[in-house]
């Protein structure tokens, strides 16, 4: 499991490589986050926590929540574009006449 570092670090190197992303998917980004966390504090309301409650419930989410979403958007396209990568150097070794 990659710590708070490692994800800042790959975010930032995602960013990099995609600087034709447009501030419409950014912001869509955020939006998701934002709507995550809303859904997270209707079921709080919908069980009827107290207040102190739906605050705990809200701000333990807040970090699996963001950290998905930077996951499925930023680290898991660079970790599959580093394994195939790392696969076709293999193949390479393995088989130095044919190129993949």
């Amino acid at each position: 499991m990659a710590e708070f570092h490692d994800v800042v670090l790959l975010k930032s190197r995602a960013d990099s490589d995609n600087d034709d992303v447009s501030p419409f998917w950014q912001v869509l980004e955020k939006v998701s986050i934002l709507i995550s966390l809303f859904v997270v504090l209707g079921i709080g309301f919908a069980i009827e926590l107290p207040g102190w409650g739906i605050a705990l419930l809200v701000g333990l989410s807040l970090g699996p929540i963001v950290y998905a979403h930077l996951y499925f958007i930023y680290i898991r396209p660079l970790k599959k574009k580093q394994n195939n990568q790392n696969m076709r150097d293999y193949a390479t070794w393995l088989f130095p006449g044919k190129h993949a």
